[in-house]
């Protein structure tokens, strides 16, 4: 194995190994109170707030299920239930997420799950919580006229929220202000700055006044009602784990982005970041991913301010072109190097077949590398020149990935519905529905998938082809040991990446696969060019 394949063969493990574990050291941009606000959709607590006792079912009309949340502020008409089922466990629609995940695993493993007092008191004091902060932030807010319509987060009490007619109460309390349940807000006074800590602050403070509650008023009660450590645990695991996969942060104005929740129909808040925090998350996020991100965000809201779907799509193409002809200017002469190598290799081989024993006889390996090296002298190329062209491409590979999964747009919307943000192996693994509808986009994240493998194997195949056609009149070369060896390596070093890069973008958020496809485009394009280029030179 020459030092060219055995450089080419490392870098491409290098590649490999390094992306692997550099993608995951790009920073998530989501603050401490976005990450509560995608919290609180998968846990909106087990309360459904109603107006009347008569829209209370009547099989819930008893002092443990239903109460009056605001009778102390004289709102007699306001009513609140928690729906349960024949086994006893909460069966309110929205509390699907808590029901059949958190409760669900506690259950299995024989953990106590916490009474329904608990969970009523829980969901009063943060009701109670929501209407001072809805006061503080200006809201008018009359608890003694409070309707259902102004506190639950859509315009069925129970429900979530994919129902025919259902329409999302976009200021209502709860909406803007459940996500209090799950954070400590702490004020400085001498700096006039206000900081939120994702970390369950107002729960385990609340849990520990019911506690404290439920003691006072039947002495011994109290911590069999609570949540006891082990669920504590699992409930705080759970609703964490869903918070901080979500990276969909990156934004210039704020708004309503996402699909979140249980139902992945909840769309939460993001705040505009600017390029000086981008800078604190690190040097490639200030350098590449937040630029990235803004020029995705900008183009969305250029061709579809109302975020459906196809100006995000739009908006991937043409950021896809920019980034590539960016990192082209940088890599010209590494590309026209290696395409020249790839046209060298006839004259390669004819010296390779000069030394048969090359593969075992140290002094004819020695001239055919003599000999290799004064080809490529000749041609003015730099064997070594590709190592350039992975020094770029790895950092902008991994910091448009960041970009990519951490632009809030693409959260939004969807193309033939298929959202950007989901990674095509979940979508394709969703069967949901007839499996010939594209219900969840399952059809589009195939061919989508299909595009994106089919463009990077063509990519890596046409300065193969285009040699090849050239070529085929040459006279073929005696069999070589070494010659065919180095194929072999070079051969498996392609084949490697190609699979490397299909199986990544299968497992990547589907952005990342348009980016690909539009890239194996470009960089087929650029092929052409370089070829035309080549070819020009060598007929002057």
């Amino acid at each position: 194995m020459n030092k060219r394949t055995k450089v080419k063969l490392l870098g491409a493990l290098g590649l490999a190994a390094g992306t692997l574990l550099l993608s995951g050291c790009v920073s998530n941009f989501c603050s401490d109170i976005e990450k509560a606000r995608v919290a609180y959709p998968y846990d909106q607590g087990v309360t459904v707030y109603v107006d009347g006792e008569t829209s209370v079912p009547e099989e819930y009309r008893t002092p443990e299920l239903s109460f009056q949340p605001l009778k102390d502020q004289g709102n007699n008409d306001l009513w609140a239930y928690i729906p349960v089922d024949e086994n006893g466990y909460y069966a309110a629609k929205k509390a699907d997420y808590l029901t059949n995940s958190i409760i669900a695993s506690a259950t299995k493993n024989n953990v106590a799950v916490p009474s329904y007092e608990y969970f009523k008191r829980m969901d009063q004091k943060l009701l109670e919580a929501a209407i001072s902060a809805a006061k503080a932030d200006g809201v008018t807010v009359t608890e003694a006229s409070l309707k259902a319509t102004e506190i639950n987060p859509f315009s069925v009490p129970d429900c979530v929220g994919n129902e025919e007619s259902v329409v999302a109460n976009e200021n209502s309390i709860l909406r803007n202000y459940g996500y209090l349940k799950f954070i400590t807000k702490e004020a400085d006074a001498s700096q006039g700055t206000v900081t939120y800590k994702f970390d369950f602050g107002n729960w385990t403070k609340w849990t520990n006044e019911i506690q404290a509650e439920l003691e006072t008023a039947n002495p011994g009660s109290g911590s069999s009602n609570v949540p006891n450590g082990d669920f504590a645990t699992l409930y705080k695991s759970g609703i964490s784990q869903v918070a901080n996969n979500v990276r969909t942060c990156i934004t210039t104005r704020e708004g309503s982005y996402g699909h979140y929740g249980a139902s992945s129909n909840w769309q939460v808040t993001m705040e505009p970041i600017s390029w000086g925090e981008a800078w604190s998350h690190g040097f490639l996020e200030g350098l590449i991913v937040y630029p990235v991100s803004c020029l995705v965000d900008a183009l969305s809201f250029s061709f579809d301010p109302a975020l459906s779907g196809v100006g995000q799509i739009w908006a991937l193409v043409i950021t896809t072109i920019i980034v590539r002809l960016l990192v082209i200017l940088l890599t010209f002469k590494s590309t026209l190097d290696q395409q020249k190598m790839t046209a060298l290799q006839p004259q390669i081989a004819k010296i390779q077949a000069k030394y048969p024993n090359s593969n075992t006889n140290q002094a004819e390996q020695a001239r055919v590398s003599q000999e290799t090296m004064a080809l490529y002298r000749r041609n003015k190329v730099n064997p070594l020149s590709s190592l350039l062209a992975i020094v770029v491409q790895f950092p902008v590979f991994v910091s448009v990935w960041g970009a990519l999964q951490g632009s809030a747009v693409l959260s939004s919307g969807e193309v033939l519905n298929l959202r950007l943000s989901d990674p095509l192996s979940s979508v394709l693994a969703n069967f949901s529905g007839a499996w010939y509808a594209n219900i969840n986009g399952w059809w589009t994240a195939g061919v989508l998938f299909l595009f994106m493998a089919a463009t990077q194997f063509c990519a890596m195949k046409l300065p193969q082809w285009i040699n090849a056609a050239r070529n085929k009149k040459l006279t073929k070369t005696s069999a070589n040991p070494a010659a065919d060896k180095n194929a072999r390596t070079q051969k498996m070093v392609s084949w490697f990446m190609l699979i490397f890069t299909i199986i990544l973008g299968f497992s990547l958020p589907a952005a990342m696969g348009v980016y690909w496809a539009i890239g194996g485009l470009v960089s087929m394009l650029q092929t052409l060019i370089m070829q035309l280029i080549m070819h020009r030179k060598k007929d002057r």
